[in-house]
């Protein structure tokens, strides 16, 4: 089985972003270090919009300088970029000391159609000439890929036709998100046109879905009690706090939730269960998300033994090279 281990590459979006460096170069060093001991090749998302405001900013020059000196690097490694959009950026201000976010912009679907593929064609401008090798695929930021046909003509113009943005069972419609997959098609994969979670044979663009699992309230009993407990192991080393309406504590501790499988924190003891399911569905290929932002010591050390233990009798890949 093909498995591409994806990261969404960014600052967090909450009342405090979150620094550059323990946010994206920290931990993404540490995961380039763990690629180049097993030679596996890892796809990241950087998020372009962020990257297009630090230009804007001089007071960010040095530490986009750093960023585009880390996407050069994994590019000439032979690891993927892709495009990443959280289009908020574009009503971002910098106050001095951090970021503001207005997340009322939060979805490319909160801009006009013409606003929405100008950021498309801008941002996939502005990464391509950070790169070798152009960009082929897309993830949309917090997953909100719907509608996908105001800005499908500016994905084709950007040579984009792949998309991860899926994870099957999916849904929040707590704003600032709004994303619904609970309806996807039985198959692996699929090509559609103007929704990524609707089949459509003749599209021009392929659905490569995140894996995605049911996690019970066990499950995040045990992700808050270890978290309290030891700290050291399972405190992200990112400094910023996340968006709200990802579901609250109560809600996480009381009900089962259908996410994606990720190698962020504690959730990377999943892996292997994901794996497992995986292969008795006779599913050709295992898509996992990741943020170097929420990347933990105990994640770290969960994933590495992941990829060490399945090297040898699974394919780690890129995401464009998933088919």
């Amino acid at each position: 089985m093909k498995i591409a281990i994806t990261w969404d590459y960014e600052l967090f979006f909450g009342e405090r972003s979150g620094s550059v460096e323990q946010c994206m170069l920290e931990p993404t060093d540490r995961l380039m270090t763990l690629a180049g001991k097993y030679k596996i090749p890892f796809t990241f998302f950087p998020d372009a919009g962020c990257l297009i405001k630090f230009e804007e900013q001089a007071d960010c020059h040095q530490a986009l300088e750093q960023i585009k000196h880390q996407i050069r690097s994994w590019d000439a490694k032979g690891h993927e970029t892709g495009l990443h959009i959280h289009p908020h950026w574009e009503k971002s201000n910098w106050n001095g000391q951090q970021w503001e976010h207005d997340l009322s912009f939060y979805k490319l679907s909160d801009f006009s159609a013409e606003e929405a593929s100008g950021i498309v064609e801008r941002y996939a401008s502005y990464m391509n000439s950070l790169l070798s090798r152009p960009m082929q695929s897309y993830r949309a930021g917090g997953w909100c890929a719907q509608p996908f046909a105001p800005v499908a003509d500016a994905m084709k113009k950007a040579g984009i036709h792949l998309d991860s943005s899926v994870f099957k069972g999916g849904k929040n419609t707590t704003k600032p998100y709004h994303y619904d997959f609970t309806d996807t098609p039985d198959v692996s994969h699929w090509k559609f046109t103007e929704d990524p979670a609707v089949l459509h044979a003749a599209g021009d663009f392929t659905e490569l879905p995140i894996a995605s699992m049911n996690y019970s309230p066990l499950f995040f009993w045990k992700l808050f009690v270890l978290g309290r407990l030891n700290p050291g192991q399972h405190k992200p080393i990112g400094n910023g706090l996340p968006a709200k309406g990802g579901g609250s504590k109560k809600e996480l501790l009381t009900h089962s939730h259908r996410l994606c499988v990720s190698v962020d924190g504690y959730f990377s003891t999943q892996l292997n269960s994901a794996l497992r399911k995986a292969k008795q569905a006779n599913e050709p290929f295992l898509v996992v998300i990741g943020h170097p932002k929420a990347l933990t010591l105990y994640g770290l050390k969960t994933l590495e033994s992941f990829i060490a233990r399945h090297s040898s009798d699974h394919e780690f890949v890129t995401l464009s090279t998933v088919l």
